[in-house]
């Protein structure tokens, strides 16, 4: 007996499945690597605004020129640091939304083929259904024609 159609596009719908669920991995690993660079930045910038604040007071109360000299050489550092994890954070969302639209694609494809198995379940059961209807028929036209 052949195998039915439904039977045979498994397999094609199991492949699609487990796509759809790696791509849907892969956003959720690049949205929390986004959000720890996001909260990285955050707290960078909150660390820049403490110490400058920090400089200033201790500027008013009078610092030499090597305190001065490493204040201004650490804020260089901090802002390039600040400039360093806004790229990372720049690149993270442009890496995010790149496997956002593959996992909407992946999406697409696993309900596509999801309905084409559908379709050929619903056909493979009226295809037996006929079948055992005409099974029953010729049996009915057997036991009545051997009267």
């Amino acid at each position: 007996m052949k195998m039915k159609r439904s039977k045979r596009l498994e397999p094609v719908g199991e492949i699609v499945e487990g796509e759809e669920r790696e791509c849907a991995a892969r956003v959720a690993g690049l949205q929390a690597r986004l959000d720890d660079a996001q909260r990285r930045g955050s707290e960078l910038k909150r660390y820049l605004v403490e110490y400058q604040s920090m400089f200033q007071q201790r500027a008013a109360a009078g610092i030499g020129v090597s305190g001065l000299r490493d204040y201004q050489t650490f804020l260089a550092r901090l802002n390039e640091a600040i400039r360093q994890q806004d790229n990372v954070v720049l690149q993270l969302e442009s890496d995010c939304a790149r496997a956002r639209v593959e996992w909407l694609e992946a999406a697409a494809r696993k309900s596509a083929v999801s309905k084409v198995i559908e379709n050929a379940r619903t056909e493979d059961q009226k295809i037996e259904e006929r079948r055992s209807q005409k099974e029953a028929d010729e049996h009915a036209q057997r036991r009545g024609g051997g009267r």
